[in-house]
């Protein structure tokens, strides 16, 4: 080779070599812009860069960072697919660069926010095997009981709150995970006042069935004393007087009854709150006790005309 040769060709590298300098350098700064970009909220400019960034092949040592902060850009766009196949790129393309670990969380986040809550919930376990230490982990499990909650196991999910909140005080998930459970404890109590007020409402029907059937039979001994009164002798004033006496006095309790029936009826046709249910069933109670009491004294009533003359 000539020496002019030579001259050329290093005079070429010369020419060269400040233009990967340059593109190298660029690369960062188009890297750090996206980071700021992305920390006001600024997506799409951050995504735009950070694609510059991955088609670049002179910002190379930059493609993993890259993908991976696509990802969380499009994750935070809540574009679930399009997050998680940037953080499938760089689990599958850069397995050992130290930003997988974070992409397998983030992935299943994804999982999450698309809605594949069973797929989320074995990806946010398999995390916390793989990872234990990783400072995603308080996440993960509030993520996993957030996935738990959307299969509607609400125990289970509570389980994992439970753990957020024991075990790792420090995290800001702590509220979350304490509010998520007091929701659940609610939810639960709510359940069960909705299962006492069915039981309640239905005993309530039952009682006023109750009451019919009690005033039905009332109204059948009075037309039996009524009858027995018009076919006595007249000339047996006491046995007279006797029978109108009793009659009155099923007449009596027969309109107690009645009264007893509309109050039920009128108790029937509100829905009581959770403040004031005690009170309702208390009474409801109370009405149920008198309308055995009740029905006791028809019984006797019955079986004393039965065995009358």
């Amino acid at each position: 080779m000539t020496r002019r040769s030579r001259v050329i060709l290093w005079m070429c590298a010369l020419l060269v070599l400040p233009v990967y300098t340059v593109a190298g350098a660029d690369g960062r700064a188009r890297f750090d812009e996206a980071i700021e970009y992305f920390s006001r909220s600024e997506f799409e400019a951050a995504a735009t860069r950070l694609r510059q960034i991955t088609e670049s092949p002179s910002a190379q040592a930059l493609h993993p960072e890259a993908f991976y902060w696509l990802g969380r850009t499009r994750l935070a766009q809540l574009d679930a697919a399009e997050a998680t196949r940037y953080f499938d790129h760089l689990i599958t393309t850069f397995p050992s660069h130290p930003r997988v670990t974070e992409a397998r969380y983030h992935r299943a986040r994804a999982a999450f926010i698309a809605g594949d809550v069973q797929r989320a919930l074995v990806e946010f376990e398999a995390f916390i095997r793989g990872a234990p230490d990783s400072p995603f982990v308080a996440n993960a499990w509030y993520w996993a009981g957030e996935s738990l909650l959307a299969l509607g196991l609400r125990e289970e999910a509570r389980a994992l709150f439970d753990t957020v909140v024991r075990e790792f005080p420090t995290s800001f998930r702590v509220e979350a995970a304490r509010y998520r459970m007091s929701l659940i404890d609610l939810s639960e109590r709510e359940e069960q006042l909705q299962r006492l007020l069915q039981w309640s409402h239905e005993e309530h029907l039952r009682t006023i069935e109750s009451f019919r059937r009690a005033q039905a039979a009332w109204m059948d001994a009075v037309d039996a004393y009524r009858a027995a009164a018009e076919e006595a002798d007249a000339s047996d004033p006491g046995m007279v007087g006797a029978l109108r006496t009793e009659i009155a006095g099923l007449l009596t309790r027969l309109a107690r009854a009645e009264a007893e029936i509309a109050e039920l009826r009128a108790l029937g046709s509100h829905t009581p709150t959770a403040e004031g249910d005690l009170a309702n069933r208390l009474r409801l109670a109370e009405l149920k006790e008198a309308t055995l009491r009740v029905k006791e004294q028809l019984l006797f009533d019955v079986e004393a005309l039965g065995a009358g003359p």
